[in-house]
């Protein structure tokens, strides 16, 4: 056998998983480890130390021969390390749901004004975003912030733990809110303006580059061979939306995860007038892509299952056997407050109209429901945007449910193509290495090659009109749960 393997290690909110795969995408080992989290609202905090170990725990457990493997791919979720002169972390790491910078996003976004940040970074001013999020440390951890000498994501810090090198993609660039998507470089201005240093940042590189060589002790905690070259990567999101095919203007993802991300590919910067979107630059070469991460919709379903005391796959089967629509109940999952396209972290959900007759299946069902009309909202702001799908893809954890699916196709009336690797966040990873060291020439290649369909969901057209009228009545009640005035802090 030749070095025709990639290693793929994926980092998700609370787990890492580490996955073996040939240049036809075929996954030949896959292991998975988690991570200690920490979640007091408004802090939401990993532990650098057990991802760490859960990384090269995983790595490990795939028993991969170190002659067979060509090259390393990392991808994570969002989160920002603050690390020293050594790439030490000096703090636990932020995640994406980390919300303590809520002050330092409005005062950032009343300061330059929300269509000019908008203009230059592709987004709204939010806490889960690097940029109030230094300016927090700066002003409540002031001992910390000043012995910072490098703002990383978790991605980039696991690289610099494996090859000692510091550097980014400008998919992961473009969440920092300190990018100019559209020039694909670091705004110097927008730097300068919150009195930061050009320095924390790093080198920004095409996510299929090589980042680096491992270091011998890199090579041992993975237990691979020293030099092994590995690839800049990505933010998971995106990556696995290059994962199940988006490699190309017209394909659109809904990664079906903990939360959803909705992303399209787009071959120009397309800005939402309504700021709806989020705009990143592509992780590789000339490109962009428009949509963004939603709430924890996927989440919510695992949150259900506990609550309701029985496994998601009891819960689909008896959803599977309640008619569409739920019988009348409606369901909100907006639990901890919306991102795309309504970026409101006061949101809340509820249900309505339940009665006697409902069971869990309803709930479970009405849930699912509750998830597929926020995903429909996203595509209509994509469509109002100006943004054209022409197909979409459907990867993730809850790709794997057949019901999952139908419900989607029918509220959005569309099909959906599902791949046959739909955890395709370390597929993405592994297709940016093939290129990266030369397996294949490109994405498209590389796609062609490693991405296999599975499926494709065709919409049940009374399903359609039904669900139809579910979304107006959907979307009234959250809007009148919206209403609703958030307690202050000990109000009963």
């Amino acid at each position: 056998m030749g070095r025709d393997l990639i290693l793929a290690i994926d980092a998700g909110t609370s787990s890492i998983r580490a996955a073996l795969f040939d240049a036809t995408g075929r996954c030949v080992a896959q292991a998975s480890r988690p991570f200690a989290v920490t979640y007091q609202p408004p802090l939401a905090e990993a532990d650098p130390v057990s991802l760490w170990t859960a990384a090269t725990e995983a790595a490990r457990a795939l028993g991969a021969r170190p002659e067979a493997v060509a090259a390393v791919a990392v991808t994570a979720a969002l989160g920002m390390v603050l690390a020293d002169a050594d790439g030490e972390p000096l703090a636990p790491i932020c995640t994406w749901q980390d919300q303590r910078a809520a002050r330092e996003a409005a005062l950032i976004e009343d300061r330059f004004g929300a269509g000019a940040i908008y203009g230059t970074t592709g987004r709204r001013l939010d806490p889960e975003l690097t940029a109030p999020r230094l300016l927090w440390f700066r002003e409540h951890r002031p001992e910390v912030f000043k012995q910072t000498r490098k703002v990383l994501s978790v991605k980039d810090w696991l690289l610099l733990r494996l090859c000692g090198d510091v550097l980014c993609d400008p998919g992961g660039a473009s969440y920092t809110a300190l990018f100019d998507v559209t020039r694909g470089v670091w705004s110097e201005d927008l730097i300068a303006a919150l009195g930061l240093s050009r320095d924390l940042l790093p080198e920004v590189r095409d996510a299929t580059g090589i980042a680096g060589r491992l270091t011998q002790q890199g090579a041992m905690a993975l237990g691979l061979l020293e030099g092994t070259p590995a690839v800049v990567g990505g933010p998971d999101g995106t990556v696995g939306g290059i994962g199940g095919g988006m490699v190309e203007p017209g394909i659109a993802v809904n990664v079906m995860g903990t939360t959803d991300v909705i992303l399209a590919c787009v071959d120009r910067p397309c800005f939402d007038p309504g700021r709806r979107l989020v705009l990143n630059r592509f992780p590789v070469g000339r490109a962009w892509s428009v949509g963004g991460p939603m709430a924890a919709t996927g989440g919510v379903v695992a949150w259900l299952a506990r609550v309701l005391n029985a496994d998601i796959e009891t819960l689909t089967a008896e959803a599977a056997a309640v008619r569409a629509g739920s019988e009348g109940l409606i369901f909100s999952p907006v639990l901890a407050g919306s991102r795309t396209p309504r970026w409101n972290a006061t949101e809340r959900g509820g249900m309505a109209r339940l009665g006697f007759e409902h069971g869990r299946g309803h709930i479970f069902r009405a849930a699912l429901e509750g998830a597929a009309a926020e995903v429909a909202d996203v595509f209509d702001a994509l469509a109002a945007a100006g943004t054209p799908v022409r197909d979409i893809r459907a990867v993730g954890g809850g790709a794997e449910s057949r019901l999952w699916l139908e419900i989607r196709a029918a509220f959005l009336g569309q099909r959906l193509i599902v791949p046959e690797v739909v955890e395709a966040s370390a597929l993405g990873a592994a297709m940016l290495a093939a290129v990266g060291v030369g397996l294949h020439a490109d994405l498209k290649e590389a796609s062609a090659a490693m991405v296999r369909i599975r499926e494709c969901i065709e919409p049940d057209r009374e399903a359609v009109a039904l669900y139809a009228r579910l979304r107006r009545r959907y979307t009234a009640y959250r809007d009148q749960l919206s209403r609703f005035p958030v307690p202050e802090a000990g109000e009963l």
